[in-house]
């Protein structure tokens, strides 16, 4: 493996040394950095058909997670926006090491998510400031602006590529 090779697996795959590295990373940059008080671990990381996604530091899981999303299944109750084929999936907990971030990591994992799904629409919730990211890979925001864990979000959809 190359380093700073995108890896996926499902939950039943990921080795201790890789979950504690996305653990890590999940709880440096949501609870620690942004104050988030929710609960991280909703029980949705181990759903059959969740993936996660990272890139780690090195061939070594032990280096550590430099960035990081989970890709899970759209709930009963997930808002789409009117009239297109609903998600199949939503891109969701990304996350970049503070010193790791503007190098593109984020965004070479929702390119290889894409490519992954990129027939099914995907749906996410971005955080205001970063939804330019999600634009540059096809994303377009719908509905109104709304806060959530004290953060400003907004909606996005991605339709499927034929």
């Amino acid at each position: 493996m190359s380093e700073h090779s995108v890896r996926r697996a499902h939950w039943s795959e990921l080795g201790l040394d890789d979950l504690y590295g996305i653990v890590r990373l999940r709880n440096r940059v949501f609870a620690l950095e942004q104050r988030v008080t929710a609960e991280d671990f909703d029980g949705r990381d181990r759903e059959p058909d969740t993936e996660h996604w990272w890139i780690a530091a090195g061939d070594d899981a032990a280096a550590g997670v430099l960035a990081y999303l989970r890709l899970i299944r759209p709930a009963v109750d997930e808002v789409q926006p009117d009239g297109v084929v609903p998600a199949g999936w939503v891109i969701g907990r990304v996350a970049t090491a503070p010193e790791h971030r503007g190098k593109g990591f984020a965004h070479r994992l929702v390119g290889a998510v894409l490519e992954a799904h990129g027939s099914d629409p995907v749906l996410l919730h971005a955080q205001e400031y970063v939804a330019g990211l999600y634009r540059r890979s096809g994303f377009e925001v719908f509905g109104s602006p709304y806060v959530e864990a004290g953060i400003g979000h907004v909606g996005m959809y991605r339709p499927g590529r034929p």
